[in-house]
């Protein structure tokens, strides 16, 4: 029914529109914090009626019927609003999600390298600087030339 390329595709697009993938709170990089909702539920409540009844009396004019008043209860149905409350996961601060993931955000770019943690960049060997920018043969070049005296 579904082909092997329409049913990945549709998972895709739902997983996009409804974020099917979730942090997972045990990650370090996830951070949580609760937070409150507001949920429409519907309650029941005992409403208060006026009961009529009769009892037996001495009113000769009625009867000897005499009609009395008490309050009586019965359930009824409302809606109502209610708080809610759940634990949001986000990414901690210097973090950003990609997929279930939170990965480390480098403002500049590691050129040579890879980004480790925030603004943190973890250089290909022969690179350094802080976005790894920088060839250390170079520099170990000039730091041997400047020891040399011509004459």
């Amino acid at each position: 029914m579904w082909s092997s390329v329409a049913l990945p595709a549709l998972l895709l697009v739902l997983g996009s529109t409804y974020n099917v993938w979730s942090l997972n709170p045990d990650d370090p990089n996830v951070c949580s914090h609760w937070e409150s909702y507001a949920v429409t539920v519907q309650e029941s409540y005992a409403h208060p009626f006026d009961q009529i009844y009769y009892t037996r009396c001495t009113d000769i004019l009625n009867w000897f019927k005499c009609t009395r008043h008490r309050i009586s209860y019965k359930t009824a149905y409302r809606r109502g609003v209610r708080t809610m409350y759940r634990r949001r996961s986000q990414c901690c601060p210097g973090y950003f999600e990609s997929g279930d993931l939170c990965v480390p955000l480098c403002t500049e770019e590691c050129v040579h390298g890879r980004c480790v943690s925030p603004d943190t960049c973890q250089c290909e060997p022969g690179w350094g600087g802080l976005d790894c920018s920088s060839g250390l043969e170079m520099k170990s070049c000039r730091g041997m030339l400047s020891g040399l005296k011509l004459k």
